[in-house]
This record gives structure tokens, C-alpha cells and sequence, in this order.
């Protein structure tokens, strides 16, 4: 909003979808919007998202409570909606699922959905994991995950985690998830007193009564 001139209109859009998952079409795929500012008006952005079930509503409230309509008397303000809404057809012409939400809103689920994906892809893809002859059906999912997340550049990665302020708590929590997991393992061992597991025990037994 500081960076572009008052006057500008500001769309703020982001498709979740790219060109593989959105290969054989949009329908059914999330696009999500936040009409931002209008003729110089900064719409509210809660509104939008209470009524993102309410597809002909024709009132905007802005950031200071104030109700806008869609044909209120001022022609900027109708070309600009109208602009809006062209482009936004466009999508939902394509049968993309028109998810109206606030930027703020977006980043958080996008920092917890999409960057939290590519970032197990990438540490994944990084120990160098390879299909193997006895592939479980978890560990194919993985190396999916991992064909999937590091065809994409990296620059898109990287913008993943540079503009969205959540991406490194995201990170925190990965690394302080990682460490309980292995606590976990570290006192579970502490615990168990067994040399050996039972079914490790019962093959001796068996074996020694064969010879």
C-alpha cells in the first residue's frame, strides 16, 4: 500500500496451483483474492471473508467501517470494481474454487500448508533419497513429495520463505518438532530394558532347537 501511488487500484491475488498441479486444467483448483483498494478506498478485508459465501454481494466495507457499494455514484470507483471483477472471471470461468481472503489470513495458512510442503521436500530431497527394490507405500508418497517440491526453482522457494513473515517460525517449530521426536526416541531406549526384541529372541530359540 505505501509503495504504489494512492490512486492505484490493488488486487491482491495468488493461485494454488502451479503448472503441474494445474496441467490438466484449473476446475476445482483454489484461487485466493483480497480486494485491497478501490478508487482510494482500503476495503476491509474481515468482510470479504465473512461473506466469501455471498458471491453477488454488492457492498464493501472499508478500514474504517464505512459501506461502499459496488454502482455507488463515482465512476473510478465502478471502473475500478469492474476491472476487478473481469479479471477475476477469468479464473472462475476456468472452474478455479474463488477463495476470498485477507493477505494476513493467506500468509498464515500458507506458511503452515504450502512452505511447510516445500520445505520437507527440499530437507528430503537433500539427503539424497532414491526408490529402492522393497518401497513401502509411505516411502513412494515421500519421493513424490520430493519430485514434486524440487522441480520447482529455488528462487520460488526462496520467495516462499522471504515474503512471508511466518516462514521462520515455521522453521522454529520444525526444528523443535525434530528435536522432541528424537528425545522421544533417546528416553524410550532409556526405558527399555530388553537386550533384545521378542520376535529376535523367539528366532533363537527356534534356530537352537533345529541344530
Amino acid at each position: 500500500l505505501d509503495l504504489l501511488p494512492p490512486d492505484c487500484d490493488i488486487l491482491c491475488t495468488h493461485p494454488m496451483f502451479g503448472p503441474d498441479s494445474g496441467a490438466n486444467g484449473w476446475h476445482g483448483l483454489n484461487f485466493v483474492y483480497e480486494r485491497t483498494r478501490i478508487d482510494g478506498v482500503i476495503l476491509d478485508p474481515s468482510a470479504a471473508e465473512a461473506d466469501k459465501d455471498d458471491s453477488d454481494r454488492e457492498s464493501f466495507r472499508d478500514s474504517v467501517g464505512q459501506v461502499h457499494y459496488v454502482h455507488e455514484n463515482n465512476d473510478a470507483h465502478v471502473e475500478g470494481m469492474d476491472r476487478m471483477e473481469r479479471f477475476l472471471s477469468i479464473w472462475e470461468e476456468e472452474g478455479c474454487n474463488m477463495v476470498p481472503m485477507s493477505c494476513h489470513a493467506h500468509d498464515d495458512y500458507a506458511a503452515n500448508s504450502q512452505f511447510i510442503t516445500h520445505l520437507m521436500g527440499r530437507i528430503l530431497g537433500s539427503q539424497g533419497l532414491k526408490p529402492t527394490p522393497i518401497d513401502t507405500k509411505g516411502f513412494e508418497s515421500v519421493l513424490k513429495l520430493v519430485g514434486t517440491t524440487t522441480a520447482d526453482s529455488f528462487d520460488l522457494f526462496y520467495g516462499l520463505y522471504k515474503y512471508n513473515q511466518n516462514s521462520e517460525n515455521i522453521i522454529a517449530k520444525l526444528r523443535g518438532a525434530l528435536d522432541d521426536v528424537v528425545d522421544n526416541l533417546v528416553e524410550f531406549e532409556k526405558k527399555d530394558k530388553s537386550a533384545a526384541p521378542k520376535w529376535a529372541k523367539n528366532m533363537t530359540i527356534s534356530s537352537h532347537k533345529k541344530e
